[in-house]
């Protein structure tokens, strides 16, 4: 669940990433950082009930959140059982993952009463993409393999 969770959270860092290269922050971006801050706990709560097959997205994620006319982008860190260690309100040059995704997204994740679940599904039904963050190739091209085969594990 966990990984779900992460697998999400890395898929709006690079749905974001992907519609262009700026990035703005917005007004907005500040209510939904808040939401997703209340839901870590819930989250880590839950992140066990979620089976994301090889998945692990241990270490620090670049999240890219399409925002209407503009791109929100947050970090986030996650331990070795997928449960969210850190959330941060901007870019991470550690990261080795981009989660791209959209802003309705996210907000359903940070709602629903199960939030690892709602990352999973939104991962199997491609609302969040995991790749490589810029600059990582082996990183890349793992997530290149995990998102052609996910279908089987997810």
């Amino acid at each position: 669940m966990r990984r779900l969770s992460l697998l999400l959270v890395v898929s709006v860092l690079l749905a974001s990433a992907l519609a262009g290269g700026a990035v703005a922050q917005t007004d907005d971006g500040d209510d939904l950082y808040e939401s997703l801050e209340e839901m870590v706990p819930v989250y880590n709560e839950n992140a066990d009930a979620v089976d994301l097959g090889p998945i692990n997205l241990a270490g620090t994620t670049n999240i890219y959140i399409e925002d209407g006319d503009g791109e929100v982008t947050y970090s986030i860190t996650m331990d070795e059982r997928n449960r969210i260690t850190a959330l941060d309100d901007s870019r991470s040059d550690d990261a080795v993952r981009k989660i791209t995704t959209d802003r309705e997204t996210l907000e359903t994740i940070a709602a629903a009463d199960n939030p690892a679940a709602a990352f999973r599904s939104a991962v199997a039904n491609d609302d969040i993409v995991i790749s490589g963050e810029d600059g990582r190739f082996f990183e890349g091209v793992k997530w290149t393999v995990i998102n052609a085969f996910k279908g089987f594990f997810i």
